[in-house]
């Protein structure tokens, strides 16, 4: 089997009470990769129509996918899929922790459970050993006690657990993990607990010590350092971002601030600061805050682990906070924690029982706290009309909103405040859900970008790349946070992502690559609910909302390749690809070879004359050629790079716009045009230069860093050294004595000294030197440490600028460009 994977996936048929495994379709997994992916298809093909979610034929599947269970961040997420039980589609949902990247310590990439077992029953995986074991004595207790008594019966295993609600198969019940000393997660939504219960399945603990194949150990590990720098320096997920700061309950001023926060079962009303600031991330983290917890392998810390009044104990997420909290009436910290604690230990799903509160106190039927603690733990019984959901409620109080899509009760965003979130919610394939295309991220927070929220223009297709990109990350399986951090435009690009998965297995996908399996994923969902009988009618928000999408829907459709009704029209389901070989992608400063001649273009000429330079100065020979810095003032890098490329092919681009302010936009700027690297001023100060650093790196491109100028050069190289440790193949440090200096003397050439010791600093960084560098001078120049010469006029002045370039090349002991 390839790396990743384990190959083999674990059946438990309760019925029968026998357990056995099957192999891993290798082919299968590469178009779907794992996850909610690999299991929408065995759903699509292995469950007959209109099979009942809380009978023994459904099938509920525990996934992991091929990054489950290694360093990559947030890597030990698992998907549970099923038929819902409360929608009736077919549904995953993604619980956090580390149960499973304890699956694939065991030796199973999955966990395949069909029939129903006779009396309550947990499931014992413990490493190649598995058994069936008797729960009657787990039955009936609250998630937190089992998964106490599993813990302490299995020391060094990590639990999947049930609570009364999924015992009652309510129909919107969660499974709840945990692990000692990790943080603890929940599969929320769509009622996958309910499934559980049916089975009479109480439970499953896993532990063991297989580690996970690697096919290309230092590739990945090259990167995975990429990923990491990325994620620990986003604003959000890195290690002092928000998300570590506040954790989810950060977007509560966010959201409430944009008019989006639910009160009073989406009434519509808006809030103000003084109203959320009780339950505000930034209070919880004043007066709750004990401690930070983390998913495996994850570097930002999300989770809150929080004191309030005597007891201690899971934070509630901003989902929940803003469901149990003002969508039902209450907006005291200690109320919504009670009732998050009550909704975790029943096991019940905090979004749709905010949902439900809210309803049920609109239509008059509870009032304060002790009613709607009453309600839930009447849910969670069984014996509530509430039991089946707002969607199984025959009779509706007239007048009062019922907030559901595809019978999902809608999460904690007003759909009014954004059009993108409002389809994105339509369109879902498991009902409302903000995590199929999180649009609140541009829409609202401006990640990658700003999307203005109240148009329409471009929210098709802005939700259509989402939705793939997510099913990606769903199916891989990776954090969708650290993904926000890692999406560097509105086409949610997957090349970082994609070379991870290559280096890991050793099969070759691009970016593009995935978002097609992303699409792939989404039709074979399609497929499903289409064959139970859902349509276009079913890709709608209530009528209370006021929201017409039938324009925006038509438009959507037309992006998937789907029907007007909906349908997906090519053969989705065999549009099965074949695995590819692996290739290795290497950064810019990779690509050469020491010492190297760049030759810089400071040309104020047309553009056809600077591209004529270029094609003879690469015909000589030199790897690098510079757009220099008046020639991309005259022309621009959109004009200028393109040019230079089409005439130097395989030559290192330098765009040179001497950045002194927005480091990440003007490096994005050069490579998006096509540069391989931007250059930026040192003497415009450290948070500059890490910003073009951070975007070079998101490009897999290269920064060179212009000491031009600079009061004290060595000193400053010394000092941006070690913020940039572990970037050397991605940075350059330029040792630059400019044209008007040049007048005053002779050149950088004269100070051997001072390159000497320039480069003893520079260590591992590669060393350019500019600054009236020619012929019978540049060997001098190398000669005292330089790795990168850089001519100039010296080269593009001549009256045949090739055999400059190659008498220089020879000069220094340079290979020419291939």
């Amino acid at each position: 089997m390839v790396g990743g994977y384990c190959g083999k996936i674990l059946r438990v048929d309760l019925s029968s009470g026998s357990t056995g495994t099957e192999r891993l379709d290798l082919r299968l997994a590469y178009n779907y990769l794992g996850g909610r992916g690999y299991a929408a298809r065995l759903l699509y093909d292995r469950l007959r129509p209109k099979v009942d979610p809380l009978g023994p034929e459904n099938l509920l599947i525990f996934m992991t996918g091929p990054l489950t269970g290694t360093p990559y961040p947030g890597a030990g997420r698992t998907a549970v899929c099923s038929k819902s039980p409360l929608t009736g589609t077919i549904a995953d949902s993604l619980m956090g922790g580390s149960f499973g990247a304890f699956l694939k310590m065991a030796g199973f990439d999955g966990i395949l459970v069909e029939g129903a077992s006779r009396k309550p029953v947990y499931l014992s995986i413990d490493g190649g050993r598995v058994s069936i074991e008797d729960a009657d004595a787990l039955w009936g207790k609250t998630t937190s006690e089992a998964g106490r008594d599993l813990l302490e019966a299995y020391p060094g295993s990590w639990i999947a657990a049930i609570g009364p609600a999924g015992e009652n198969m309510a129909r919107m019940a969660c499974i709840y993990t945990a692990g000692k000393g990790g943080r603890e997660g929940f599969a929320g939504r769509c009622g996958m607990g309910a499934v559980m219960g049916s089975k009479r399945l109480k439970g499953i603990v896993v532990r063991g010590s297989e580690k996970v194949k690697v096919e290309h150990p230092g590739e990945f590990e090259k990167i995975l350092r990429k990923i990491r720098k990325i994620v620990e320096a986003h604003p959000i997920t890195g290690k002092d971002g928000s998300l570590a700061r506040f954790g989810t309950a950060l977007l509560v001023h966010r959201i409430t601030a944009a008019g989006m926060l639910p009160s009073d079962n989406f009434s519509g009303r808006r809030l103000n600061f003084e109203d959320v600031d009780g339950f505000s991330g930034e209070t919880v983290r004043e007066k709750y805050l004990v401690r930070k917890t983390a998913c495996f392998a994850c570097p930002t810390a999300c989770g809150r682990w929080v004191r309030v009044g005597s007891w201690e104990g899971k934070g509630a997420e901003y989902e929940n906070i803003a469901m149990l909290g003002p969508n039902s009436g209450f907006y005291g910290y200690e109320e919504i924690t009670e009732l998050n604690r009550l909704c975790d230990e029943l096991g019940l799903d905090a979004i749709s029982a905010g949902g439900i509160l809210g309803y049920a106190r609109k239509a008059g039927e509870i009032s304060g706290l002790e009613d709607a603690k009453r309600l839930l733990q009447e849910v969670a019984r069984g014996t509530s009309r509430y039991s089946s959901g707002l969607a199984g409620v025959r009779e509706r109080r007239r007048g009062v909103l019922a907030p559901l899509v595809k019978g999902l009760e809608l999460p904690a965003y007003d759909p009014r405040g954004a059009r993108g979130i409002a389809l994105a919610y339509a369109t879902s394939n498991r009902g409302a859900c903000h995590l199929r295309a999180y649009t609140i991220s541009p829409e609202i927070l401006s990640n990658p970008e700003f999307v203005d929220p109240g148009t329409e223009r471009g929210k098709a297709r802005l939700v259509r790349r989402m939705q793939d990109a997510f099913a990606v990350y769903d199916s891989m399986i990776g954090c969708k946070y650290h993904g926000l951090a890692l999406f560097a435009t509105l086409e949610y690009e997957l090349d970082d992502v994609a070379r991870a998965l290559t280096a890991l297995t050793g099969l070759h996908w691009s970016g593009e690559d995935l978002h097609e399996v992303g699409s792939r994923i989404y039709d074979t969902e399609r497929l499903f609910n289409v064959r139970e009988g859902f349509g276009p009618e079913d890709d709608t928000l209530p009528g209370e909302f006021g929201i017409d999408l039938s324009r925006l829907l038509l438009q959507y459709y037309a992006e998937r390749g789907w029907s007007r009704r909906g349908v997906p029209r090519k053969p989705a389901l065999r549009r099965i690809k074949r695995a590819r070989r692996f290739e290795v992608v290497s950064s810019p400063i990779e690509r050469l070879t020491f010492p190297s001649l760049q030759v810089a273009l400071d040309m104020d000429s047309d553009i056809e004359t600077i591209a004529s330079v270029a094609r003879e100065v690469y015909l000589g020979g030199a790897p690098i050629i510079e757009a220099g810095t008046p020639s991309v003032k005259r022309h621009g890098v959109d004009r200028l790079i393109p040019a230079l490329r089409r005439v130097a092919p395989g030559a290192v681009l330098v765009a040179d716009l001497k950045t002194m302010d927005v480091g990440n936009l003007e490096a994005r700027i050069a490579f998006r045009a096509g540069a391989d690297v931007s250059a930026v001023l040192a003497i415009g100060g450290r948070t500059k230069v890490l910003e073009a650093v951070s975007e070079a790196t998101r490009w897999d491109r290269a920064i060179l860093i212009d000491f031009i100028d600079c009061q004290d050069p060595l000193k400053t190289m010394e000092e941006l050294k070690s913020d940039l440790s572990g970037h050397e193949d991605r940075v350059v440090f330029c040792l630059h004595r400019g044209i008007s200096e040049q007048l005053k003397g002779r050149g950088i050439y004269e100070q051997s000294q001072l390159i000497s010791e320039a480069k003893r600093i520079a260590g591992r960084f590669p060393l350019a030197v500019a600054g009236g560098i020619k012929e019978g001078v540049a060997k001098d120049v190398v000669g005292a440490g330089a790795d990168i010469c850089i001519a100039g006029s010296a080269v593009y002045n001549s009256s045949d600028p090739r055999e400059t370039v190659r008498r220089l090349m020879r000069e220094i002991g340079a290979k020419p460009a291939s």
